[in-house]
């Protein structure tokens, strides 16, 4: 094949290349975008052809239809204008290369995911044309991939979005923290007494924990569908007004946003299945109690979001009540009640005789289109609404439980119900895959277009980042996600995603790295014996991994999340491992087996300079990766000349890092890009993972538009770039 040699090196697309396509990032609803196919003038000789494949859902035909589409010769080799559908989707592009020789070669994304630009392939040898574009030969097939970037897509990616669409400015950039009620903090008053009887009188089992260091109850119990679970109904009596007495701590870590895991009454103490919205949980406190944590919130600096389960309800709720324990009826006790049209009774085929999530008969499934279901969620029909009634008690937004469970048109329901109560408060979903391209129940969704989310929590970040620093991730492929996660969501999702690297629903962060290894193949036996055994060095080790890929998430755009604890060095499994009290004091941790090394002042340190940076908060962002193990991650802000270039390295080697700032194919500030000095110019260190253990700060020098950088073994460092130091 002497056209596809010849071709190899000589053919190049990168969408996150304004040489190659105009606009770059998401496109605007009616927008078009440019598109260049780069031949080597010294190679044109051997294309006969090239066109544009263009592929966009066909919502009939349920599956991606393709276009092809002739391109013009051009200066670079050959372009065309793409004008996607007039609707919101995302929409998906490659090549085809017809040779002198009738030989027929695609480029499309790299296999390996190593790069943004492309690769010249050969079908029936590298893979294979599918009605889902290109399917490389050595594609996973769905092999664990539990730290690593996701899959090539079948072709390049345009998002197309609502260019209305905006996010509240007070939240995008800022330092989240994540709280599990119950296992928080108590309050000085204790564990709430009269919440524990207000349970009992329902008929609700509560096991009280005498000690708030006991650790969590998990023994496996068989539920009627057969699926291994336990009864989460162990509680250490953490409280709202413990919360609030710990807002100061809060303050002093940069944290600007607390979401707070459910808070709703229900039996359970993880509250998932909620009992009835409109009232705190007694074992929490109560309305009152809620809006004084607001107010004392605010007077720090601090929003309140909370977490609405809107999909299911439990089943022992006031508006299911299957133990018909409530003065008015519930769906439970048949169609007289105002409630039963909530509910789908038709019996599943586990013999559960209603509808219920994922099969577990304590949490039956709502029809989110019931017309009295919305009005007493949104408001209407003489409602206030649930959603209306908590924001202006205070909170700041949602985050919404299992958004995929959730239709589109009752997510932009429920978007339009919070904006317009609050136009600042957030609308955040939880969303386990990439929300540009996520597919449930057979279609795409739309979260990202800009008419029903702001922002997805961005798990695909943790494993990308959690493979970094286990070494199953390099900095190409990371440099690369980064790149196409910044292109293929809209700027406005982009700045507001919640990078996150623990929560309430996977391994600690701590456990990961001092283990080496995803928890998550594991029973709860597996886990609990694992964790116990992380010795004194490796937990030392997962200490050193914390900050570093800590500090490279508080330098990348988003909204980086401390869930509670991870500070404090718990270790943990999943649920219900990751669920443990928090340690307050040394006297605390000294009796506890499940507390390694403490990182609190690392991550005060650490959220005050991101909080007092605005160019982290929410500067422009461009990647490289000058070794396999060294990612650079460059922030600059136009309007106040202030340059950050974070350095993490990977490696247990101290790596020289040299970033040409001319080549990072990005708008750069004339100051960065082009230079005349002669003399190299220091720049000072803002923020070093490792600092506590160096005799002397890592250096780095910006001469003629290169940074030369020092790159310490297992570290991320973040220098400042002086203002005007390139002129």
């Amino acid at each position: 094949m002497a056209g596809f040699e010849q071709l190899k090196w000589s053919v190049a697309h990168d969408p996150c290349s304004a040489r190659f396509r105009l606009p770059q990032g998401a496109l605007p609803l009616g927008a078009s975008v440019r598109i260049v196919l780069r031949v080597d003038e010294n190679a044109r000789q051997a294309v006969r052809k090239a066109s544009l494949l263009t592929g966009e859902y066909d919502g009939r035909a349920q599956r991606l239809v393709w276009c092809e589409q002739s391109m013009d010769a051009c200066g670079e080799g050959y372009s065309a204008v793409f004008e996607p559908t007039p609707n919101l989707h995302v929409a998906y592009y490659a090549f085809a290369i017809y040779t002198a020789d009738d030989l027929l070669l695609y480029y499309v994304p790299r296999a390996d995911g190593r790069a943004t630009f492309g690769e010249l392939v050969r079908p029936g040898t590298d893979g294979e044309w599918t009605e889902d574009g290109w399917r490389p030969a050595s594609v996973s097939d769905g092999a664990d991939a539990s730290f690593g970037v996701p899959d090539a897509l079948g072709g390049f990616q345009v998002t197309v979005f609502d260019p209305a669409f905006t996010t509240p400015d007070w939240f995008a950039g800022s330092v989240m923290y994540q709280a599990f009620p119950d296992r928080f903090a108590r309050g000085r008053g204790g564990v709430r007494e009269e919440g524990v009887h207000s349970h009992e009188a329902l008929g609700r089992p509560v096991h009280l924990h005498a000690s708030w260091d006991d650790p969590v109850e998990w023994d496996d119990v068989e539920n009627p569908d057969g699926i291994a679970a336990y009864d989460p109904v162990d509680f250490h009596g953490g409280t709202l007004e413990g919360i609030a007495e710990k807002l100061s701590y809060l303050a002093s870590l940069g944290v600007e946003t607390l979401y707070l895991n459910p808070v709703f009454e229900a039996r359970s103490n993880h509250r998932y299945d909620t009992a009835d919205y409109l009232a705190i949980d007694p074992l929490l406190g109560t309305a009152e109690d809620f809006e004084r944590l607001v107010d004392a919130a605010r007077e720090q600096g601090i929003s309140i979001m909370l977490d609405a389960v809107l999909s299911h309800t439990g089943n022992d709720s006031r508006y299911f009540d299957a133990a018909d324990v409530y003065d008015e009826p519930g769906a439970a006790q048949g169609p007289s009640s105002r409630f039963y049209s909530w509910y789908d009774f038709t019996p599943t085929e586990s013999g559960v005789p209603y509808r219920c999530w994922w099969g577990h008969p304590t949490l039956p499934e709502v029809n989110e289109h019931d017309p009295s279901w919305q009005s007493f969620m949104l408001g209407g029909h003489g409602q206030q609404g649930v959603l209306p009634h908590w924001l202006t008690r205070g909170a700041r937004g949602y985050r919404l439980d299992v958004a995929d469970e959730l239709p589109d048109d009752v997510l932009e329901l429920i978007r339009t119900c919070v904006k317009r109560t609050d136009p600042e408060a957030v609308v955040l979903g939880e969303v386990w895959e990439d929300a540009t391209t996520k597919t449930s129940y057979g279609s795409p969704r739309t979260y990202a277009f800009g008419r029903s989310l702001d922002c997805v929590m961005n798990y695909p970040m943790r494993n990308a980042l959690l493979g970094f620093a286990l070494g199953s991730v390099d900095a190409l492929q990371l440099a690369t996600f980064l790149k196409l996660q910044q292109a293929n969501y809209p700027a406005a999702m982009h700045r507001c995603l919640m990078n996150l690297l623990s929560s309430h629903d996977v391994e600690r962060v701590r456990s990961v790295l001092a283990l080496g290894r995803s928890l998550k193949d594991e029973d709860r036996a597996g886990q609990l014996r694992l964790t116990n055994a992380i010795t004194p060095d490796q937990d030392r080790k997962g200490a050193r991994l914390q900050r570093l890929v800590a500090a490279l998430l508080y330098a990348i755009p988003g909204v980086p999340c401390l869930y509670y604890g991870d500070e404090s060095g718990l270790q943990g499994g999943g649920d219900p491992f990751c669920r443990q009290t928090m340690p307050w004091g040394d006297a605390s941790r000294a009796g506890r087996s499940d507390c390694g090394e403490d990182l609190t002042r690392f991550y005060q340190d650490l959220g005050q300079v991101r909080k007092g940076s605005p160019v982290l908060r929410a500067g422009q962002t461009a990647y490289a990766a000058p070794a396999s193990d060294v990612l650079c991650v460059l922030r600059w802000d136009d309007r106040n000349g202030e340059t950050v270039l974070a350095v993490a390295n990977q490696d247990e080697a101290d790596r020289p890092a040299v970033v040409d700032l001319a080549k990072l194919d990005v708008p750069l500030p004339c100051a960065l890009s082009k230079t005349v000095m002669t003399e190299a110019v220091a720049c000072p260190v803002l923020f070093d993972s490792e600092a506590k253990a160096r005799p002397c700060a890592p250096t780095a020098n910006l001469c003629d538009g290169i940074v030369h950088a020092q790159a310490p073994a297992l570290s991320t460092v973040i220098f400042r770039i002086p203002a005007g130091g390139a002129q």
